[in-house]
């Protein structure tokens, strides 16, 4: 049986001034649950990559966002559950009212440390991409 393939994007919203990534632990009763990973969900249709990704932040984390490049290359991932393509742009914050809702945590983390983490599977090799990146020289 073909596994179904799901579109996601999210944001690695970064402070630049500081150097810092923000990551969210995942609620532990939702799928991938107990790991961290960059805030983000399923591309809807008619949606960009980029939309998605900053309607999900304001979804999750009641946070506006400016969404900038992307971070390292579109990450396709097999769970039990299905296919995951994952595209993670860096994003900055504009506005924020942290209300969690798919997350049980977050953390600001400078981006050489995010790698401490345990990160959901999709999102790990982006974490190598990350951790070599001076988020303070991101162009957006």
């Amino acid at each position: 049986m073909t596994k179904k393939i799901i579109r996601v994007a999210a944001a690695a919203i970064i402070d630049q001034e500081k150097g810092l990534v923000l990551a969210g632990k995942r609620n532990a009763d939702r799928l991938v649950g107990g790991y961290w990973e960059f805030p983000g969900g399923k591309i809807e249709k008619g949606e960009t990559p980029q939309q998605t990704a900053k309607r999900e932040v304001e979804e999750e984390l009641n946070a506006e966002i400016v969404v900038g490049p992307q971070l390292g290359k579109t990450v396709r991932y097999e769970y039990d559950f299905g296919i995951v393509e994952l595209t993670v742009f860096f994003a900055k914050m504009t506005a924020h009212d942290f209300k969690l809702v798919a997350h049980s945590k977050i953390e600001w983390l400078p981006a050489a440390q995010v790698g401490k983490l345990n990160w959901a599977p999709a999102d790990a090799p982006l974490i190598v991409e990350l951790a070599k990146t001076d988020v303070k020289k991101v162009e957006f």
